[in-house]
């Protein structure tokens, strides 16, 4: 029975997965229409300090990678008791996958 819930928590996980090896294709597809250097920490003051090489630039799928793992290993510990819980980390993977994910595609079309 624990079984078939993990894998529908894995399923419902997957969505963010998806996107992050979406973006990560995408860097791969678009290194070298874009510039050295883009805009990445924009809670720096402006200047030098906001930019990042394209490799500094998967942080943004890696994130969502560890986000989405780090949530599914919490929820397969956690008992069948706390299904609430379960789905406010699934939906909380989601959610910050899309978050970065359209920061990731804002960044972009800057340059494109």
């Amino acid at each position: 029975m624990k079984d078939q819930f993990q894998s529908i928590y894995f399923k419902l996980s997957l969505p963010a997965l998806l996107m992050a090896f979406v973006l990560i294709l995408t860097i791969l597809l678009i290194f070298e229409f874009l510039p050295a250097r883009l805009p990445l920490f924009y809670s720096l003051p402006w200047g030098e300090g906001q930019l990042v090489s394209h490799q500094q630039f998967y942080i943004i799928p890696s994130s969502i990678i560890l986000i989405a793992l780090l949530n599914l290993m919490i929820i397969w510990q956690l008992p069948l008791a706390f299904g609430f819980l379960k789905k406010i980390l699934v939906f909380s993977t989601n959610v910050t996958a899309v978050i970065l994910t359209v920061t990731f595609i804002k960044i972009v079309l800057i340059f494109l």
